[in-house]
């Protein structure tokens, strides 16, 4: 009997290398992986001169779901994710109201399963007044609880005594906490300085979200990691002496790992002359020597992956902006723009398409529970795929940009690297940059501490 499906002939890559064959995908997921031209199946895809990824893992997106859908919504989100080839996400908690007991976890499950297009765990939130909530959470779904040391975005900053306690109720039943840091008294008082300078200019954002302010928070979350046990992830590193910070602290037994983003290998600080609010996103871009030093460590595997931060604000909230800095909303859109960005890296000579793999697929997989069902080709796992040629070249422009808000901080940019092809459990989701599935394919993917039945 043949398999449903078989991608034929391409150079199916991993972490360890690269295999030219063939994969036969059953039921959803790879059934095996034979020598090229060998598969039989009711359906074969030629893959001859593609890479052939396994699907992105983004554990960093904003869809502002249910709340704030003028910026984004599910079923357009996870329509410029498939396009980018990303299979799976992990929602933050941003959307209204926020995640921070286990109702709330769960009606958002409920909603989101009608309206994503392809896979999705979720994330709590840990904040100052909800440690008692963290293990119902946990148990719940919750993939990880984001945490943030500086108060942003609505939410409250957790300090390092309360912080220590929530890294020990966590630790306490093996979860997962994501950081953003940057230090809460360091940016307040860049704040006050900057204001009563009246200073309302671009250069205000990196002068306010200082490089100091985030070593100084990460040196503190590092220290409290060791000191608690817990597993943590340093969002969005901006720059290498977070990394530095980080490789310290681990070589002392903290269970630490960093995350980072397209922005900080490709924008710098002096771009935001010229692109005013649309470079506004915090932690932000940081000088060009930052810049090169961020792909050092990535291709030496100091930063564990490499994620969107997709948060998008319409065109008309990032303009008002323009004249003061300070009233612009922070963020970007960037999940569909993700892979063709770093795989310009890789065809630069600055990082190996095998690391790329390993930080956009297999750790962000195993950090977040996801892994062996999602993360890697290999037999048994489901059948998340991005075909991609290396070689073609195109100008991203806002023009193609499929996330709700149509523009791009990359707009302009001559990339290289295009994803033809994406497969959800074997269902063809994305084709040559348009989304082809219904909301509704993409199923709620439960945190390895989930109490209920899994599908």
């Amino acid at each position: 009997m043949s398999a449903d499906l078989v991608i034929r002939d391409g150079e199916v890559v991993s972490p360890a290398g690269r295999e030219r064959c063939d994969l036969v995908i059953e039921d959803g997921r790879i059934a095996a992986r034979v020598p090229s031209g060998t598969g039989d199946a009711a359906e074969i895809v030629e893959a001859s001169g593609l890479a052939v990824l396994p699907g992105g893992v983004d554990p960093h997106v904003h869809m502002m779901d249910p709340g704030l859908t003028e910026k984004e919504d599910f079923p357009t989100g996870t329509a410029a994710a498939a396009v980018g080839g990303v299979t799976t996400i992990v929602e933050h908690h941003r959307s209204l109201p926020f995640v921070l007991d286990a109702t709330v976890l769960t009606e958002k499950a409920a909603y989101l399963s009608t309206r994503s297009r392809i896979d999705f765990a979720l994330f709590g939130g840990g904040h100052p007044d909800n440690v008692e909530e963290l293990l119902p959470m946990w148990k719940a779904g919750a993939a990880v609880f984001k945490v943030f040391t500086c108060n942003l975005h609505g939410v409250p900053a957790v300090l390092p005594g309360r912080m220590l306690t929530l890294f020990r109720e966590v630790a306490a039943f093996d979860g997962l906490c994501l950081i953003h840091a940057e230090d809460e008294f360091v940016t307040a008082e860049n704040e006050e300085r900057l204001k009563a300078a009246g200073r309302k200019d671009p250069r205000v954002i990196p002068e306010w979200r200082s490089k100091e302010a985030e070593q100084v928070a990460v040196n503190t979350v590092a220290l409290l990691a060791r000191l608690s046990g817990c597993r943590v992830i340093i969002a969005h590193a901006s720059h290498p002496h977070v990394c530095d910070l980080v490789g310290r602290e681990r070589s002392l037994g903290a269970r630490l790992m960093v995350e980072s983003c397209p922005q900080y290998f490709h924008l710098t600080e002096d771009e935001i002359d010229e692109w005013g609010p649309f470079h506004k996103f915090t932690p932000p871009a940081r000088t060009a020597a930052d810049r090169d030093g961020m792909w050092e460590r990535l291709e030496a595997g100091d930063i564990d992956m490499v994620c969107a931060d997709h948060a998008p604000s319409t065109r008309e909230q990032k303009e008002v902006g323009r004249d003061d800095i300070w009233a612009a909303p922070f963020g970007v859109p960037g999940v569909e723009t993700n892979l063709s960005m770093m795989l310009t890296g890789v065809s630069e000579g600055k990082l190996s398409l095998e690391r790329l793999v390993a930080a956009r697929s297999e750790s962000p997989a195993k950090a977040y529970g996801l892994y062996p069902r999602k993360g890697h080709l290999g037999v048994g796992a489901d059948a998340d795929i991005a075909l991609v040629d290396l070689g073609a070249e195109r100008t991203i422009r806002d023009d193609d940009v499929v996330a709700k808000v149509g523009w791009t901080p990359f707009a302009g940019r001559k990339v290289r690297g295009r994803v033809t092809r994406t497969y959800v459990r074997g269902r063809l989701v994305a084709e040559d940059g348009a989304a082809i599935v219904d909301p509704g394919w993409g199923v709620f993917l439960p945190g390895p501490g989930y109490e209920g039945s899994r599908s």
